[in-house]
């Protein structure tokens, strides 16, 4: 038995008898011995001292990007502090936004908006393009034709509701030609000069409406958001983004469950308040991308352990993972009893050593490039800087189990979503 599982049982041990373990620590270490650790770091929110320092560690790591903790207690306004685009996520607490008469949203979906909006009538040109898209649905492969048919989903009639950029970026990810016909497949591309553009909704009155932990708020430039209630929200801010390409509130109740796959311990939920923006295929660097949010119920049944490599594929910035954990039960989701937690991997060329750290809401694990990682049974805002990047995710599980002896935790359904020849390449 390596001194690493030995390690792990021992955690365990602890762990069942309520004595201290490594996973209470803040932080463990990720990279090969002859270089620099780049430490994978767990804070809890609520703690100062710890969040001061990761902090510290994340503006340096990203300048020109600032994190902070923000507290609603009673009335109050949200707002950039640099004349930035700011980003709020509420991980604890409830209360409600101020919302204008005319404020427009990409939220929605069929039945999911709430009164007092009106959808935008659709576009004579997108509307003939989504009846054309919609004749040639044989001619288009089975893997892009369920992304297709999620966005024709999102029609009724003569209105189209919610932002489909998901399905474009799920599109991306399958391999060209995704129509046998070359007619067909030029009107897919042309999907992506359309959705930033398209599925909105406009309120017909102002007032507030409520938010709770998982929804995100963006204050902009100078105007400020009035809020009230009591929460508390991560918040990052781009300092030199004075225009949001988001409207100001995603709220989970109200953004389509993308989730994929089912299973009967547990229940799937992925929304997405802020994904990746892409102009065309195969887009290279990050574009206006700086931040994606994707809320998600992992259970462990359908994680696979996946790294982001430290030297983006597409060109940009290399893309740092980071975990808020939420309360389940803000979502009205059963954990059937399970404990939250995150496996890392902190070294890939010895997937023999790995960690695995508990999770409770108010967490935030910061998970630097290179770095095996897997959720396991955890409701969680995943938030990535800058971006969920395409063709940018390195699933290892056949790796791990193959280079161990099965002796590392790995998962036997991710076992064929390698994507890749040599680990070393990366490496």
């Amino acid at each position: 038995m390596t001194a690493t599982r030995r390690q792990f049982l021992a955690t365990a041990t602890a762990a069942a008898w309520g004595l201290p373990t490594a996973a209470g620590l803040p932080a463990v270490f990720a990279g090969p011995s002859d270089r620099t650790a780049e430490p994978v770091a767990k804070v809890s929110l609520d703690d100062d001292r710890q969040f001061a320092a990761i902090k510290e560690r994340f503006e340096a790591d990203y300048p020109g990007i600032r994190l902070s903790v923000v507290e609603v207690d009673g009335r109050d306004h949200l707002h950039s502090e640099h004349g930035g685009m700011r980003v709020f996520w509420i991980y604890r607490g409830q209360g409600q936004v101020e919302l204008p008469a005319g404020y427009r949203t990409q939220e929605g979906g069929p039945g999911l908006l709430p009164d007092g909006y009106v959808p935008d009538p659709l576009d004579l040109d997108l509307a003939d393009l989504l009846n054309s898209i919609g004749q040639q649905m044989p001619s288009i492969g089975p893997r892009a034709a369920a992304h297709v048919q999620a966005i024709l989903d999102r029609r009724q009639g003569d209105i189209l509701i919610g932002d489909f950029a998901v399905e474009m970026w799920n599109l991306e990810h399958i391999p060209r030609p995704w129509a046998q016909d070359s007619g067909v497949e030029d009107l897919l591309v042309s999907l992506f000069d359309w959705y930033r553009h398209a599925g909105y909704s406009t309120k017909q009155t102002g007032s507030y409406e409520p938010v709770l932990a998982g929804d995100q708020i963006i204050a902009c430039g100078d105007p400020s958001v009035a809020v009230r209630g009591r929460f508390r929200c991560l918040a990052m801010e781009k300092e030199d983004r004075s225009v949001s390409h988001i409207s100001t509130a995603r709220r989970l109740p109200y953004l389509v469950d993308t989730a994929g796959g089912c299973s009967f311990d547990f229940d799937p939920y992925r929304r997405l308040p802020l994904t990746w923006y892409m102009d065309q295929p195969g887009m290279q660097g990050d574009g206006l991308n700086f931040v994606n949010s994707h809320v998600v119920n992992i259970p462990r049944e359908l994680s696979s352990t996946h790294f982001h490599p430290r030297r983006s594929l597409l060109g940009g910035l290399p893309q740092t993972e980071m975990y808020l954990v939420l309360d389940p039960r803000v979502a009205q989701l059963d954990t059937h009893g399970r404990e939250a937690s995150i496996l890392l991997f902190p070294d890939l060329r010895d997937l023999n050593r790995y960690d695995e750290l508990a999770l409770q809401p108010g967490d935030f694990v910061y998970i630097p490039p290179g770095v095996g990682h897997r959720g396991l049974d955890v409701f969680v805002n995943v938030l990535t800087v800058p971006g969920f990047k395409p063709h940018n995710e390195i699933y290892i599980d056949q790796d791990i189990r193959d280079r161990t002896d099965g002796q590392a935790p790995y998962n036997e359904n991710g076992l064929d979503r390698k994507n890749y020849d040599r680990l070393e390449d990366f490496l």
